[in-house]
């Protein structure tokens, strides 16, 4: 059995984004825990801020072991993000300015970070396409070339027997 994943699936599952989020995630773990906020007061604060996100869904991403799930960045881990690292917690001023700007410093790494290994893949993938596409064309001139032999083998059998033909004729 192939368990190999394929190109996409590299791609769009790649180590290192799961790695960069599951950072994230132990990050916002941290802040919730350290600001000894509630499920229903990350949801009020997301949604001061126009995210929604469903309070079962705020609870699997904060559930123990949810590091090694997948969410969607965009969609779930984002507003989330910027729930916790941008705002102020009206009852909780231990949380800084400077903390979140190095929440958002460790966001941006790990994005870079990604960034990088998704340039480097696309650029492996440029590379694969050639020697694929250089095969392929040499692979279609050989069978162009066979088919050009077999039609100049076909054309001279039927003048043999065109002669021959004549012959008996």
């Amino acid at each position: 059995m192939n368990t190999k994943l394929s190109t996409f699936e590299n791609m769009r599952y790649s180590d290192m984004e799961l790695t960069a989020t599951k950072e994230i995630i132990e990050r916002l773990k941290a802040v919730k825990q350290e600001s000894e906020l509630t499920i229903p007061r990350i949801k009020d604060m997301m949604e001061r801020n126009g995210d929604y996100i469903s309070l079962s869904t705020l609870r699997r991403v904060f559930a123990d072991g949810s590091e090694e799930d997948t969410f969607s960045y965009e969609r779930t881990i984002a507003p989330i993000a910027r729930a916790l690292l941008f705002q102020d917690f009206d009852d909780k001023p231990e949380v800084t300015t400077e903390d979140r700007v190095e929440g958002l410093k460790q966001v941006i790494l790990i994005k870079n970070e990604q960034i990088d290994i998704l340039t480097d893949q696309v650029e492996n993938l440029k590379k694969q396409f050639e020697t694929l596409r250089t095969e392929y064309e040499t692979r279609l001139n050989f069978l162009r070339d066979q088919i050009e032999l077999k039609d100049k083998r076909m054309d001279e059998k039927d003048i043999m027997i065109n002669k021959l033909l004549e012959k008996c004729l």
